[in-house]
């Protein structure tokens, strides 16, 4: 149907509040449509509304217990309750109902990285590719790659996806988060990928997965003042648009993270707090604060002793990683 289109369009550019909005007019149209239904689900399961994501599950198994869409809207449900194994379960047997269904190939993918076993996730996310190209299922290529080690396959899979999409950022991230994570000419990789990030950056200055990338990798060089300057315009790029207030959490509390690193705890304080006056529920900004309230008293940073910078990890804080964010993003 023409809405559900809209609403996957929305989605591949970054509006879930959009997408999450045309798909419910979609549903008050026509409450029997299953078409897409599963990816309606899936930003019930971002959002972390578990309630809306059974009762979906449990309408759509109502409708056509046939259907992949509902065992896929199942998987996500118990995803989200950290029950891979009941999802793996209920992922597979939509699979079963109808193999060239993608997106359950790509969920399969999905749970198995999540369990650490990135060679099996290529398959899954290759077999997803393989019945309908879609840049999610690069990502999720790209992913398993890097996890793997497998750093060539990374660059060209990513290389894959920019050919297949070349206008899409979440593309041109991807060669980005691949070249900044192969071992091999550090040096030269690691400016080729701050090339491509900045490309990403370009074609839309309000993603969130390059902006944090880029961040990191001039984190890594102490180049604070750089990432400083790429955070406060991420910020203030964001709020010239509709989804201003979209992951104005999570770019205080990296904010936050760099003040702290470069020991300019006064703005760190005034960072994390806003952090958390925008999203209580921010965990990372949470234990940024603590370690830092630590420093300031003068005490270790972290009660095991960890060191700071294995310990710093907000979304995006390696640059391979799709953590909370679907832009992927996530996803992850």
């Amino acid at each position: 149907p023409p809405f559900a289109f809209s609403s996957l369009n929305k989605l591949n550019s970054g509006d879930a509040s959009g997408a999450e909005q045309t798909f419910a007019r979609v549903r008050q149209i026509d409450e029997h449509n299953m078409d897409c239904m599963d990816q309606y689900a899936q930003l019930f399961q971002w959002r972390g509304a578990l309630p809306e994501l059974s009762l979906l599950s449990a309408d759509l198994l109502d409708l056509d217990d046939k259907r992949p869409e509902a065992w896929v809207c199942l998987a996500l449900f118990h995803q989200a309750r950290n029950d891979n194994e009941k999802a793996i379960a209920f992922v597979e047997k939509a699979i079963a109902l109808d193999q060239r269904h993608a997106f359950a190939h790509r969920l399969r993918g999905i749970i198995l990285l999540a369990e650490n076993r990135p060679e099996h996730a290529v398959v899954s996310f290759f077999r997803a590719n393989e019945i309908s190209r879609d840049v999610s299922s690069y990502e999720g290529l790209v992913e398993s790659y890097l996890a793997a080690e497998k750093y060539k396959e990374a660059i060209c899979t990513a290389k894959e996806a920019i050919s297949s999409a070349p206008r899409d950022p979440r593309a041109v991230t991807l060669v980005g988060l691949a070249l900044a994570q192969a071992p091999s000419s550090p040096r030269e990789g690691k400016e080729r990928a701050k090339r491509a990030l900045r490309k990403a950056l370009a074609l839309d200055p309000t993603a969130l997965r390059p902006l944090l990338a880029l961040v990191d990798l001039h984190m890594n060089e102490e180049d604070y003042d750089t990432c400083v300057d790429l955070l406060t315009e991420g910020m203030e790029g964001a709020m010239a648009t509709p989804r201003h207030e979209d992951h104005q959490d999570l770019l205080h509390a990296k904010l936050a993270d760099i003040h702290t690193r470069n020991e300019n705890y006064v703005d760190a304080l005034t960072c994390y707090h806003t952090a958390i006056s925008i999203n209580p529920d921010n965990m990372d900004a949470k234990l940024g604060l603590d370690r830092l309230e630590k420093l300031m008293r003068g005490g270790p940073e972290n009660d095991d002793g960890d060191d700071d910078g294995e310990d710093m990890h907000h979304e995006g804080s390696n640059p391979g990683d799709s953590g909370g964010y679907h832009d992927s993003s996530v996803g992850y």
